[in-house]
């Protein structure tokens, strides 16, 4: 009888779920009424998915969303359920098998931890773009240059060009925005625009970060792009102050996967939340055929002072050089996460001058963030082929 009892006991922990003591807190303290309910990760079937693994292109990613919705869909169920009872706002999400919590209270966090099943509730992770680290040079609008800059010359970018400058390619962004005002931004947008946080219904950037990125890699002008004949669509994962939240980034990512066009790769130069969460993401958009590139983080010039998601072995994640081919200072070095080797890569990272957040401006600016719009080039040369 006490052998059944404390198998019964150890079954109840297992199938039992948990909440974060500090999100308690939070909610006792009226500090926080939002969470994130996290559910068991469910992109791992979709390796054994048979359907899946005979399909290719628009079709695969069809079958792909269709199988993540449903998996999704009947897990969160009964959490949906409860929540309705408490008067709760939801939003669901597919790609990670989430639920983010709006209008909790202590009374209400307590029944809701009480469903039956395996999750955790917690604070949603809150990240920030790759700060630039030296500093921010305003630029006439009257520039007009000839040769490619340093950054595009040193990766031998135009000799590329003979091949192909990027057309076909598209390339998603999920930063701050993208200035589609900018003279050197506005031919290589490809229509496709999302943003969380303020619905505007064409790209915009106040921040100016997400500008900068974006022209590294598409302007047309001033010898700044990479891959000037390639398409970008974008998302803004981070607000008008330069922070970004969970739910966003989760919105922006399922938006990767469904926009028209999709791109084939997606850059990020955001990070510093920890933990795993956004590694479910990562697999579902290899699964959809879509390539994560991650800044590591300004943090240097100390080992482990790389940031999430960069630091993932399952990411490729990119250092800062200079133009003397030396590791930037201000550039995080690894170890990753377990102890893996990183970065994968470095490129140019100082002193990059790319679009700004006027009509016609340009900036210099240096930063983790512009190392894997170079990377990039190597990427979106491949996706063309």
């Amino acid at each position: 009888m006490k052998l059944l009892l404390i198998f019964a006991a150890t079954l109840t922990v297992v199938l039992s779920g948990s909440v974060d003591p500090s999100l308690t807190k939070g909610v006792d303290l009226g500090l926080n009424t939002v969470a994130i309910l996290e559910l068991p990760q469910i992109v791992g079937q979709l390796e054994t998915n048979q359907a899946l693994q005979t399909l290719f292109g628009d079709a695969k990613v069809a079958t792909l969303v269709a199988t993540l919705k449903g998996l999704t869909s009947a897990a969160q169920a009964p959490f949906v359920s409860i929540a309705a009872s408490l008067g709760l706002e939801i939003e669901q999400y597919w790609i990670s098998n989430v639920i983010l919590v709006k209008g909790l209270t202590l009374e209400k966090l307590d029944t809701l931890s009480k469903t039956p099943g395996e999750f955790i509730l917690r604070k949603q992770h809150i990240v920030t773009i790759d700060h630039i680290r030296s500093g921010r040079e305003e630029i006439s609008n009257n520039l007009t240059v000839q040769n490619p800059q340093w950054g595009v010359a040193k990766i031998r970018a135009p000799e590329a060009w003979n091949l192909t400058t990027g057309e076909n390619a598209v390339v998603g962004f999920i930063d701050t925005g993208v200035n589609i005002g900018h003279v050197a931004l506005s031919d290589g947008y490809a229509g496709a625009w999302m943003d969380p946080y303020y619905n505007t219904p064409t790209p915009t950037d106040v921040q100016g970060h997400g500008s900068f990125i974006a022209g590294i890699v598409v302007v047309r002008a001033n010898g700044i792009g990479v891959a000037p004949g390639a398409q970008y669509i974008a998302c803004r994962g981070m607000n008008n102050q330069g922070s970004g939240t969970e739910a966003a980034l989760i919105q922006c990512a399922e938006f990767m996967v469904t926009a028209t066009p999709r791109p084939q790769v997606v850059p990020n130069a955001w990070g510093g939340a920890s933990g795993a969460w956004f590694e479910p993401i990562i697999s579902a958009w290899r699964s959809a055929g879509i390539i994560p590139l991650f800044a590591i983080g300004n943090s240097g010039p100390n080992c482990g002072t790389i940031s999430a998601p960069g630091s993932h072995a399952s990411v490729i994640g990119a250092a800062a050089t200079s133009d003397t081919d030396a590791v930037a200072t201000f550039s995080s070095r690894g170890p990753g996460a377990g102890g893996v080797l990183k970065p994968d890569f470095a490129a140019p990272g100082s002193n990059i001058l790319s679009a700004g957040t006027g009509a016609g401006n340009y900036v210099t600016m240096s930063g983790n963030g512009a190392v894997w719009t170079f990377f990039n080039r190597s990427v979106v040369r491949f996706s063309t082929k």
